[in-house]
């Protein structure tokens, strides 16, 4: 049993939510998702379908040689049987061996097609896994947002309160009655807009997971899940490489072709078409024999040629596409790397102002509460500083995320396995 089965088990049997972890959510997902079950599924047809290109031919019974007046007239005219009523009767296995290549090619063919269904296979996993651990990540960083916009809610519910009661006393205008009405709406706003988003992902989760809608499934972060710049770009790209299943699947595109290349070279060599042992019954004046028959195929007239000339024009273009799908692959990997590394350079700056943001905000309500500060203005306009900087910092972060988490899904990095 796997540890999301036992927790969401233990969790259904005491009432109480599951923390689910990336991981546990990446396996949940996989072996519940019908995308990954089918393609699974076409993998194994596309091994037993190679199987079943390798098998014999079986042989044919050749019957031949019965004849109506021997064998039927007797019965109807009730007359007895002649001495010898199965005469030129004869018996024969007759069996149609592969051509030269031909078991090669359909090899060949066999693996293209495997890699063919594995790849899909493979573009289903990745797309699932990166699909999850994005939701896992945005839902995790909606709760941060959540927690900031509740935090950033509150603080202007009191400075609304504090204006209203300053009002009262004459120290306060209706200018900044309504600036802090203003934002206490805004922030109100932005709480429920935040709430939306992280029902829609969460809601989204569940369909990946296979979960019935409404469960209550909690999600916990991983303990190293922390935002960094990449590894190099070389190193990158290399892995890219190797665990792209496209690569994979043209260069047993291209295996192919070279076997039905050398198939049909090979058919210029004369062939049996068929391969026949015989057994002839004895009759009134010849006694029994055994028979031996074969047939060749000359090739006098078709020399294969514009065969050879389509399977050399399709290696050639997939040679091209295997070009192409580096190059492309390569861009994927500079640009995804490149965000990452914006995006944590961000996330240090973001961080680094926001203490500093914090801080003089933390002096400047202690003086608005002491009565040292009574501009009302300079209170809204640094929490609003301070809003949009934790915020921009929430996002750079979840930013960072999602850019490492494409980087995996390129590179099969992770939790691929």
């Amino acid at each position: 049993m796997t540890p999301a089965l036992a927790l969401m088990l233990m969790a259904g049997a005491s009432g109480a939510a599951s923390p689910l972890t990336e991981t546990e959510a990446v396996a949940t997902a996989l072996r519940n998702s019908p995308q990954v079950k089918f393609r699974g599924h076409f993998v194994d047809e596309a091994k037993a379908l190679t199987d079943v290109g390798l098998t014999w031919n079986n042989p044919h019974l050749r019957i031949g040689g019965l004849r109506y007046d021997e064998l039927v007239d007797p019965a109807i005219d009730r007359r007895s049987y002649g001495e010898h009523p199965f005469y030129h009767t004869s018996v024969a296995l007759r069996w149609s061996p592969p051509g030269l290549g031909e078991r090669g090619a359909r090899r060949a063919e066999g693996l293209a097609n495997e890699a063919s269904a594995t790849m899909e296979l493979t573009v289903a996993r990745r797309d699932t896994i990166a699909l999850v651990r994005r939701l896992h990540a945005q839902i995790l960083n909606f709760d941060d947002q959540l927690a900031l916009a509740r935090e950033v809610t509150e603080q202007r519910a009191k400075l609304r309160a504090l204006v209203k009661s300053r009002l009262q006393q004459q120290a306060a205008t209706l200018l900044d009655q309504s600036l802090t009405e203003v934002d206490y709406l805004d922030a109100r706003t932005e709480l429920a807009e935040i709430e939306v988003r992280r029902r829609a992902a969460y809601d989204e989760l569940l369909v990946k997971l296979g979960l019935p809608a409404g469960e209550d499934v909690q999600l916990v972060a991983s303990s190293q899940d922390t935002c960094m710049a990449p590894e190099p770009v070389a190193t990158l790209t290399t892995r890219a490489h190797a665990a792209n299943p496209r690569l994979h699947l043209l260069e047993a595109q291209d295996r192919a072709v070279e076997a039905e290349r050398t198939r049909r070279w090979l058919d210029l060599v004369p062939w049996v078409d068929y391969l026949q042992v015989g057994y002839g019954l004895a009759g009134d004046n010849s006694p029994s024999y055994i028979a031996f028959q074969f047939q060749l195929t000359l090739p006098l007239f078709d020399w294969k040629g514009p065969h050879r000339r389509a399977l050399t024009a399709r290696h050639e273009a997939l040679a091209e596409r295997v070009q192409a799908e580096d190059r492309m692959l390569s861009d994927l990997v500079l640009r995804a790397a490149a965000a990452q590394t914006e995006q944590a350079g961000l996330v240090e700056r973001y961080r680094e102002a926001a203490t500093v943001v914090e801080g003089g905000l933390t002096h400047l309500r202690a003086a608005l509460e002491q009565g040292r500060v009574t501009n009302l203005f300079e209170v809204v306009q640094l929490q609003t500083r301070l809003l949009a900087t934790k915020r921009s910092y929430l996002r750079a972060t979840l930013e960072c995320k999602l850019q490492k988490i494409e980087l995996d899904r390129i590179t099969s990095t992770g939790l691929e396995n």
